[in-house]
């Protein structure tokens, strides 16, 4: 802990914080100017964070540094996992420390991480919102637009960091153009050379034939290679399309307009209910919710009798309420018979009940799926990007394709044209290395007759001695002028060195003596001054540690305050629903108990009774087609039976009248054999 506040200090001391924190000063910050530490390191980083705490709600202030945190991708200790929202708001140190350290050691990649944040990360619509069309375009050009960003800052991060700059490249055009001379130098005395050479025209064409048939060779091999990578990517193509066409067609199996047609209502109809009725319930829920919460604002602060009274109302109400619905429940329990209309709406209400709840468990898990799907969607885009990134693939139609191959049939020619000069060039070294070696050959052939000659003459080695000698004494006479130019600087640097001391010292001789009286003087205060400090440093730590033990005082005193008021707010808004419960209570009882009709019609009973008796006269009505419909079953019953058994009575005198006609065709053959064998 000891080194990371010190690494925190040191830090915070630099431009462009400049605190002039110590080790005490700092560790003795409450929890606010911690988070103010926190808040202007966040601000460096992103200057949309640049404020002061103190105007900013907590859970604002909590909210909004979350998201930082989350955008920075911090990723908290694991042992301060579950208490690390709560360390947050509150300025606990265990893991403000932390999350200082994390930024101060990153500041650069933070700072990029922030910057890129603005526009990478993604807006979360929802999935009902997305069902518009106009919406879904936009997001979807949104999306387009992003991944465009992406691409244009890839790009310009590799060329910023590509280390390329103007001076390297006029450098590298002032080689390329020394080499291009010495190159057009060597062709130039290799001109020379050849001209005096019987047929060099003859061999030079024909060396200029061989390099266009190289030339031709190498391209067609090119060609060939070229030809072969299309027909491989339009495979690949074929058979993505093939794989595509035969899913399209496993879907459409099966699937006909009637089916499209309910798919689509049964879309609507889900679409409809959740805009039509969950959605305006829930409205409606958070709407009742806000306006609670406004009147409990604006209530004033309510002392500890008020809250004991309010207490005691509490209970009393509760207890009535609790007698109310005793008596509703006998009343329920004595009337409930088989012949009760009461029991009898009591199931169609618990089915209503049952029905509406599953209706909103399946509008809950539909809008569950539709989250899933986007999610989904958006992992197959990021899948699909990160595809092209590193495969590189990616169809290209219309002027995209058109620019494709006008882009490569440029670096095509390009491409010839530095292959024709690199053929040119090797050409040129084949003659050149050519060249080196006949004249080697000459001079090993120059030096063999010299060195004959010399043994002749009785002087044989004279030639390589001669050189050595020339050699020793070109070295000698070198190295004897550089020995006499170094004793010369030598010998002048001297006598400047002692100039400039004599210069300095008669400079200094007055100053000399003015500073040693100050320096013992210097020494004595130096002591004062450390006895000082070390008095001054135990008084402020003792003073620093007094105020945080009365700023934690001050903060638990606050917290109780906040947490009183809290309750007091929650139990006016308690009493306050309590109080509009018992007027109702109340005006109901006035209403029953009034002895004019228009009174007892406007009671939630007369409604209720009224209502009931509706449902009833409805049940009647549902019965007596029931009824109908039995007695209109059982009559089609009996029909059905009479004209089965008139079906079968026919199949059988069918069959009856084949056996007939068959047994009088065998009677007659039977009776002609006869008549045979009396014959």
């Amino acid at each position: 802990m000891s080194e990371e506040i010190k690494f925190i200090v040191g830090e915070l001391n630099k431009p462009p914080y400049s605190r002039n924190y110590n080790l005490i000063s700092f560790d003795s910050l409450n929890a606010e100017s911690l988070l103010q530490v926190l808040n202007d390191v966040f601000a460096e980083i992103d200057s949309k964070n640049k404020l002061d705490i103190r105007e900013e709600e907590p859970e604002q202030m909590a909210v909004r540094m979350l998201g930082m945190l989350r955008i920075l991708k911090y990723r908290p200790p694991d042992e301060a996992m579950n208490n690390f929202r709560q360390g947050l708001v509150s300025g606990d140190k265990h893991v403000i420390y932390p999350i200082l350290m994390w930024l101060l050691q990153r500041m650069d990649e933070l700072k990029k991480r922030a910057y890129l944040a603005k526009y990478l990360v993604k807006l979360d619509v929802p999935a009902e919102m997305l069902g518009d069309a106009d919406v879904a375009d936009v997001h979807v050009k949104y999306e387009e637009l992003i991944d465009q960003f992406k691409s244009v800052h890839r790009e310009y991060e590799a060329l910023r960091t590509s280390g390329f700059s103007t001076a390297e490249l006029r450098r590298d055009i002032t080689a390329m153009e020394e080499e291009r001379d010495l190159v057009l130098r060597r062709i130039e005395r290799m001109k020379q050379k050849v001209e005096g050479t019987p047929n060099s025209d003859a061999m030079l064409t024909s060396a200029r034939g061989m390099r266009q048939e190289r030339e031709k060779q190498k391209e067609m091999v090119q060609q060939k290679t070229n030809l072969q990578a299309a027909s491989q990517l339009l495979e690949q193509r074929i058979s993505r399309l093939q794989a595509q066409l035969k899913d399209i067609r496993k879907a459409g199996i099966g699937t006909t307009p009637e089916g499209l047609l309910q798919r689509l209502e049964e879309d609507m109809n889900v679409n409809s209910y959740i805009v039509k009725e969950k959605l305006p319930k829930e409205v409606a829920v958070r709407q009742r919710l806000v306006e609670t919460l406004q009147r409990v604002a604006a209530q004033p602060a309510m002392g500890q009798q008020e809250i004991d009274q309010v207490n005691k109302q509490i209970q009393v109400l509760n207890s009535e309420i609790n007698n109310l619905n005793e008596a509703r429940m006998k009343e329920v329990e004595e009337d409930e018979s088989p012949e009760s209309k009461v029991g009898k709406l009591s199931f169609f209400r618990q089915n209503a009940a049952i029905i509406t709840r599953k209706k909103e468990q399946t509008a809950e898990k539909l809008n569950e799926l539709r989250s899933e799907i986007t999610n989904y969607q958006e992992e197959m885009r990021e899948k699909q990007d990160q595809l092209k990134q590193f495969s590189g693939e990616q169809v290209l139609r219309g002027e995209e394709f058109k620019r494709y191959v006008n882009k490569l049939r440029g670096k095509s020619s390009v491409y010839k044209m530095k292959r024709a000069e690199l053929s040119d060039l090797r050409a040129e070294y084949g003659i050149l290395s050519r060249t080196e070696e006949i004249l080697k050959a000459k001079d090993a052939q120059l030096l063999e007759q010299l060195n004959a000659m010399e043994a002749q003459m009785g002087v044989s080695g004279f030639h390589e001695t001669q050189e050595s000698m020339e050699k020793v004494s070109s070295m000698k006479a070198t190295i004897d002028a550089r020995k006499g130019e170094t004793l010369e600087e030598m010998s002048g640097m001297v006598m400047d060195l002692n100039k400039k001391i004599a210069e300095r010292k008669a400079h200094l001789a007055p100053i000399i003596k003015e500073l040693r009286p100050l320096r013992q003087k210097m020494q004595d205060l130096t002591v004062d001054y450390n006895e000082k400090k070390h008095s001054y440093d135990s008084v402020a730590a003792g003073l620093d540690s007094n105020m945080a033990k009365l700023e934690q005082e001050v903060k638990g005193l606050r917290d109780e305050v906040i947490k009183s008021e809290t309750q007091f707010q929650l139990q006016a808004a308690e009493k306050e629903i309590l109080s509009f419960k018992q007027q109702q209570a109340s005006e109901e009882i006035k209403l029953y108990l009034s002895n004019d009709p228009q009174d007892k019609k406007k009671s939630l009973r007369e409604q209720l009774v009224t209502n009931i008796a509706e449902q009833e006269r409805l049940g009647r009505l549902l019965r007596e087609d029931q009824k109908a419909v039995k007695d209109l079953v059982q009559t089609s019953a009996k029909q059905l039976g009479m004209w089965r058994d008139v079906v079968k009575l026919l199949e059988v005198k069918r069959k009856c009248l084949e056996a007939a006609r068959s047994g009088m065709g065998v009677m007659t053959r039977s009776i002609g054999g006869e008549a045979l064998v009396l014959t």
